[in-house]
């Protein structure tokens, strides 16, 4: 069912990046990629295009992160990585969780998709912000797709998160390193929430086109997978 968004303030004249789907298509799925700390929604183009290319029905979103970045202005973050520690990180995240929410309802009702045919996808910093959002917020997204990224939090036990996570981190990661998602694939499977995890051997804090790849095949995996077992 599609959500009306909720009032929300606003998202600091926030720049989002709109792609529709190819032109023989109507928007039948919402993607909605999150970029990287230091980065900008520019950045992921690139990948947003590789999906599209295995999902050409779906339209594409690409907000900017909603804080200036300290270490360079012109760039944007999500949070602030200043003095970032395993005390504070929920908390950071959690005050900018409801502008997620409000980004990702609005778009839903701009495209006049569902949220069981969104999903949320994200890189390093986004990739956790996607993740806290679905654990925040059950039923915001079908599924989420995140790179080289973690839990601010790992979900607890009796979380309810109605949604497919799939995992995708480099073996040399040593910014955040691959344990987190190893961790978070452990944490979720005993919560019974379908989860894949790949680690992508040579592959450091970096998003690859097979790193691409894989994420964009697990998804349409786990949605096939879906639509078997409403089959039985």
């Amino acid at each position: 069912m599609l959500a009306n968004p909720r009032s929300a303030p606003p998202l600091h004249h926030q720049h989002v990046y709109r792609f529709a789907p190819t032109p023989e298509h109507r928007a039948a799925r919402l993607f909605v990629f999150l970029h990287g700390a230091g980065a900008d929604a520019h950045s992921l183009i690139p990948a947003a295009f590789k999906f599209q290319a295995r999902f050409p029905s779906a339209a594409l979103v690409l907000p900017e992160g909603i804080r200036p970045c300290e270490a360079d202005a012109t760039r944007q973050q999500w949070f602030s990585n200043r003095g970032l520690n395993d005390d504070n990180r929920l908390a950071r995240v959690k005050q900018i969780l409801p502008d997620v929410e409000y980004l990702v309802r609005r778009e839903q009702a701009t495209h006049k998709v569902a949220a069981e045919r969104t999903v949320l996808i994200g890189f390093s910093q986004g990739g956790t912000v996607a993740l806290e959002a679905i654990k925040a917020f059950p039923g915001l997204a079908n599924a989420v797709v995140a790179f080289s990224a973690r839990f601010a939090r790992l979900p607890q036990t009796g979380s309810h998160i109605p949604a497919r996570i799939h995992l995708v981190h480099g073996e040399y990661d040593a910014i955040v390193s691959r344990v987190h998602s190893e961790r978070a694939a452990r944490a979720l499977s005993a919560l019974h929430v379908p989860c894949t995890l790949d680690v992508i051997g040579d592959l450091g804090h970096a998003l690859s086109h097979h790193a691409i790849s894989i994420g964009s095949l697990r998804l349409l995996q786990g949605i096939f997978e879906g639509r078997r077992a409403t089959l039985h």
